[in-house]
């Protein structure tokens, strides 16, 4: 058997885990469990839309679930493909995603553990799977939230700039791929229950059905929390960028304000013409200064008074 593609076997139920998502295992596992060719090219890169997909002999599923590169510090997506019928379970993915790959290694090195989830259909083994990966969301939301917060003392405690409208935009792009990552869920288990008969016995699992719906709807609420506050702390962001540059351009208009009627002043008493005043005085020049500064306290004192200062 291929490196890539491994399997556990126990009391009539299969699970074949195949962790490259090439053509020559996929065309392996298509022609060992007669498998439809359109549901083996779309789980072949690039990623495809949440779904699933009833077939005369099984259900094709696709899910998506987040990533993490702590590397990057951005979020990112992975695809899990599903061929599940009641004696078998096929998950197709990259290896990214650990929590799968310790729950399948669990089942294979453990007995007890095989007795405990390899038992009733196929559908047993599905929904721990899907139960321990919507579990290891969580983590994630909280650092997502850890850095919203830390956003927010810093965005408080000095003035923002490009660093700080960097973080708040990688945040929100990084909840927009979650969202899209999470979006599909609730709609393809739904379906899977709709769609399902007799075979699966899904009845025997509504405690593992309650717990997804539980986990999947109190993500997409952190989610929506989490966008919230995101967008809050940008708009709070501009809010406190614009205050800043009003605050300069103004600043800047008073000193132009300012200076234009002293240089008026000044060139007018350059003008080479006869009748000058004060230019041929003793203190004629002291006189000018003189007179040009009681010319700004003068504009300074209006400004005040009209509280532009």
């Amino acid at each position: 058997m291929p490196q890539h593609i491994r399997e556990v076997e126990h009391d009539g139920l299969l699970w074949v885990n195949v962790s490259r998502q090439t053509e020559k295992e996929l065309t392996q596992i298509q022609k060992r469990f007669n498998l439809s060719v359109q549901d083996i090219k779309e789980s072949l890169p690039p990623f495809q839309r949440a779904k699933i997909v009833k077939r005369p002999d099984y259900y094709f599923m696709v899910l998506h679930f987040p990533i993490f590169d702590r590397t990057t510090r951005r979020l990112g997506f992975t695809e899990i493909d599903f061929f599940l019928s009641a004696n078998f379970l096929i998950t197709v993915h990259d290896s990214k995603l650990s929590v799968l790959e310790n729950f399948f290694n669990e089942c294979r090195k453990s007995q007890a553990v095989k007795k405990e989830f390899f038992s009733g259909t196929a559908v047993h083994i599905l929904f721990e799977l899907l139960t321990r990966l919507l579990d290891a969301i969580f983590p994630i939301l909280l650092h997502v939230n850890e850095d919203i917060n830390t956003v927010d003392k810093k965005l408080f405690g000095k003035i923002p700039g490009r660093e700080m409208a960097e973080e708040i935009l990688r945040l929100k792009t990084s909840i927009v791929t979650f969202r899209r990552t999470m979006q599909g869920h609730r709609t393809v288990l739904e379906r899977l229950i709709m769609y399902s008969g007799r075979e699966l016995d899904l009845m025997a699992y509504q405690n593992y059905i309650n717990n997804i719906r539980e986990f999947t709807n109190e993500i997409w609420h952190m989610l929506e929390s989490q966008r919230e506050s995101i967008n809050a702390l940008h708009e709070t962001n501009e809010s406190i960028v614009n205050l800043r540059t009003n605050e300069v351009m103004k600043t800047l208009t008073v000193i132009s304000v300012v200076t234009f009627p002293l240089t008026l002043i000044a060139t007018v008493f350059t003008i080479d013409a006869s009748g000058r005043p004060l230019v041929d005085l003793p203190y004629g020049f002291w006189i000018i200064c003189g007179l040009m500064i009681i010319g700004v306290l003068i504009m300074i004192g209006i400004f005040k008074r009209k509280k532009w200062l």
